[in-house]
């Protein structure tokens, strides 16, 4: 991250944060009077989303395409990290096979300051059950640093099982539901329990359900097994973090 771009992030932060307090405070009339304030607040996003870094998040275990996603790597007080309501750049197409993405996150406190909630979810990687069990599914796992937080993400690829709930896109409250090609149809959503999880992943790695990529690794390589892999009993809380104006709470452990 470049101070170029640490600096043209706060700026819009700072505008946008403003005018949506503006908006907010507006009454419905005035509201529907201020046509240039929400141009501008919505401009504002644009120059965001476009600000944002294409981040290597997997690499597709069937046909070994890279899945990379614009992600606010800066810290938690971006827009994209807003649980409710992100602002994010909704992909038209994935690689095929591609299911669901979901996270966990490291954080270190002070935490950002935000007035909106953010849920990075619980405090080390973990898988879903109930998506590894179907024949064909499987994870990749890999590390990507925001601010000065460690997350991880956990994308799931497969073909796209009947009858079982996907899990929402980490850090929002929604999950994207694409076809078999990969073409987006349009957003579900989950309630997540981290009941639902399981953070004991060596058994996982040794079936071959989950794989991962070394943090760092620029090409991004898949590797399997446990030998070497750096994201097994790792320290943290197993329960979701809720994040909001410079606060963390967590969820029960049920």
């Amino acid at each position: 991250m470049t101070t170029d771009f640490l600096a043209q992030r706060a700026a819009l932060l700072a505008e946008g944060n403003r005018l949506r307090g503006q908006l907010g405070s507006m009454s419905s009339d005035e509201w529907v009077g201020a046509r240039d304030v929400r141009d501008r607040s919505s401009d504002l996003v644009s120059s965001y989303l476009a600000l944002l870094p294409e981040v290597t998040l997997a690499r597709s275990p069937d046909t070994g395409e890279l899945v990379r996603w614009r992600v606010d790597t800066a810290g938690l007080d971006g827009w994209y990290w807003r649980y409710e309501a992100s602002e994010r750049e909704d992909p038209e197409s994935m690689p095929a096979g591609w299911l669901a993405m979901n996270g966990a996150m490291r954080l270190v406190e002070p935490v950002e300051h935000t007035t909106f909630q953010v849920v990075p979810g619980p405090g080390v990687p973990y898988v879903v059950p109930r998506l590894l069990e179907v024949p064909g599914v499987r994870a990749v796992l890999s590390q990507v640093p925001v601010g000065r937080h460690t997350g991880w993400a956990i994308t799931y690829f497969g073909s796209n099982p009947d009858n079982v709930e996907l899990v929402n896109t980490w850090g929002s409250d929604t999950y994207y539901v694409y076809d078999e090609a990969g073409t987006w149809l349009g957003w579900h959503q989950s309630i997540e329990r981290v009941s639902d999880y399981d953070f004991e992943l060596d058994p996982w790695l040794r079936l071959g359900r989950l794989l991962w990529i070394a943090p760092g690794d620029e090409s991004a390589a898949l590797r399997e097994g446990v030998d070497g892999c750096p994201y097994l009993d790792l320290p943290g809380p197993r329960r979701i973090a809720y994040v909001q104006d410079g606060e963390v709470e967590y969820g029960s452990a049920g």
